[in-house]
C-alpha cells in the first residue's frame, strides 16, 4: 500500500511540475494604451477596432478602422508586434520623413493605396494605410497629400 502511494505521489509531482513549467510564458501582457488620431484628412463617420488573437504568444495585432461610408475612403492604423522577434521596417522604395519627436517614418504609395510606417512604442511596428472602396479602386482624385499621413503619425506619437 505504501509503494502505491509513493508511485501516485511521484506521478502527481511530475504532472504538477510539468504543468507549471509550461505556464511560464502565460504572463504575457496584452494591455496597451494606444493613442488614436483626432484629426483626419476627410470626414470619418464609421470607426471600428479589431484585435487579432490567433496566437498572442507569437503575434499581437491591433487594427483601427476610420472610414467615410459615402466616399468609401478609409484609413487603417495597424499596430503589430512579433513576440520575441521585433519587426523592422523595410525602407526599400519608401520616402523617409522625420517626425516631430525625431523618429523616422517611411512613406510609400501605389495606384490604390498610400501608407506610412514607423516603429512605435512597446515594440510595435505601426502603419497607417489609406485607400478607397476596400482597396479595389485607384485613388485618382482621392489621393492624399503625403503630409496628411505624416500629420496622422505625429498625432499618435
Amino acid at each position: 500500500m505504501k509503494s502505491i502511494f509513493s508511485y501516485v505521489l511521484i506521478i502527481l509531482i511530475i504532472l504538477i511540475g510539468g504543468c507549471s513549467g509550461s505556464n511560464q510564458d502565460r504572463s504575457l501582457s496584452m494591455n496597451y494604451d494606444f493613442d488614436e488620431p483626432f484629426r483626419f484628412p476627410f470626414e470619418v463617420n464609421e470607426v471600428r477596432t479589431e484585435i487579432a488573437l490567433d496566437n498572442p504568444y507569437v503575434l499581437q495585432q491591433y487594427v483601427f478602422h476610420y472610414k467615410n461610408k459615402q466616399t468609401t475612403q478609409e484609413i487603417k492604423l495597424i499596430l503589430s508586434k512579433v513576440i520575441n522577434n521585433p519587426e523592422k521596417i523595410s525602407e526599400l522604395g519608401k520616402q523617409p520623413y522625420t517626425l516631430k519627436n525625431g523618429k523616422q517614418a517611411y512613406y510609400e504609395e501605389d495606384e490604390t493605396s498610400q501608407s506610412i510606417w514607423w516603429e512605435s512604442k512597446d515594440g510595435f511596428l505601426a502603419r497607417f494605410v489609406y485607400y478607397i472602396n476596400g482597396n479595389l479602386d485607384q485613388l485618382g482624385d482621392y489621393k492624399l497629400d503625403d503630409s496628411d499621413l505624416v500629420d496622422l503619425v505625429n498625432q499618435v506619437q
